[in-house]
């Protein structure tokens, strides 16, 4: 795994200071950690494949258990989060007015203000909370005013995820040009395998909702996106894209799963048909890579930073894989979401 700068953006001088990363042994680890739903005791079932892009579905006990989490799609949707745009800036805050925890997923996609953005990290925002420092960056080059019926001053919406392997490692670095070269290097792969033309504001938003790329998607939702449908312990899913596994997402329950599914797999299709390779026959991962693939950072160094809000974050790196849990420290640290990712 190339060497990043997970946590760098959180040294904005706008962001209140948080606590330095801390190194775990592996017995400190075990006590950071609350409780979790490992890859081992998950049971895998798939491939379910659509042309290049295989899902497996990971089983599993819930852990968050009687408890409901909103995540910011539905908040906004209630009129239940506000999240300011104040203009070209890393940093933007969000309130909270729910009576319930809010949890941002890394790659949500916020629409409005000045800029569309992205959250590049996990973030828990307590109930009723004011002013939560949050991470972003812009996948808008070149709009600095609100679009029409928009407002300027505040995000509207966040209903897409940042789709691809490469684009969300960008995010991850917290590089903003790096983020804009990936963002048009996805568009003109969507130009090339959908025949979609990338809008003059180069808004990957709006490239999204192109007619083309909706068209393009439809096939591989039409195959995929029902396939938890009936399968009640479903707690996450392991994506691989030209016969590659990317990716792995498991969370606290089979609520929250069910609740960001549909984005997930509408961001998968999205990197399949960007990556699609003409003429080539992608070979499917075996259910052995998906269990190996899950396990691989375990042995790596873990380290531990307390973030803004709730969030508690621990990784782990291999030479191949990044794995990543975010705790909720009002619940004893409890993973509410584990990533791997090549």
């Amino acid at each position: 795994m190339a060497k990043n700068n997970f946590f760098d953006i959180f040294n904005d001088p706008a962001v209140p200071a948080v606590q330095p990363e801390e190194a775990l042994p592996p017995a400190k680890l075990a006590k950071a950690r609350g409780t979790t739903i490992t890859p081992r005791q998950g049971e895998l079932t798939g491939p379910y494949q659509h042309t290049n892009l295989a899902i497996f579905l990971i089983h599993g006990k819930d852990t968050l258990k009687n408890q409901e989490i909103l995540t910011l799609q539905e908040a906004m949707e209630q009129n239940l989060a506000d999240v300011p745009d104040p203009k070209f800036h890393h940093t933007l805050t969000i309130q909270n007015r729910g009576k319930l925890p809010m949890f941002i997923q890394a790659g949500d996609i916020i629409k409005g203000g000045i800029q569309d953005r992205v959250l590049p990290y996990d973030l828990i925002v307590p109930p009723e909370s004011n002013n939560v420092s949050i991470a972003a960056l812009c996948v808008e080059q070149g709009r600095s005013f609100p679009r029409e019926g928009e407002m300027g001053t505040s995000f509207q919406m966040s209903s897409e995820q940042l789709p691809g392997r490469q684009l969300k490692l960008a995010a991850y670095r917290g590089g903003q040009q790096e983020v804009w070269n990936n963002v048009r290097n996805l568009q003109a792969n969507l130009t090339r395998n959908a025949g979609a033309v990338a809008p003059q504001s180069n808004s990957l938003q709006l490239t999204f909702e192109n007619p083309q790329v909706q068209a393009a998607i439809q096939t591989y939702l039409a195959k995929l996106e029902a396939v938890p449908a009936g399968k009640g312990d479903v707690i996450g899913f392991a994506v691989a894209v030209n016969g590659k596994l990317q990716s792995a997402d498991i969370y606290a329950s089979a609520a929250m799963f069910q609740k960001v599914w549909p984005r997930m797999i509408k961001a998968s299709a999205v990197a399949a048909v960007a990556e699609k390779e003409a003429g080539a026959l992608a070979q499917t991962p075996a259910v052995d890579e998906v269990h190996t693939f899950l396990t691989s950072a375990d042995k790596g160094q873990a380290f531990r930073r307390q973030g803004p809000g709730n969030t508690v974050s621990i990784r782990q790196e291999s030479a191949q894989t990044l794995a990543h849990d975010t705790c909720d420290a009002s619940r004893q640290n409890l993973v509410l979401h584990h990533v791997t990712s090549a």
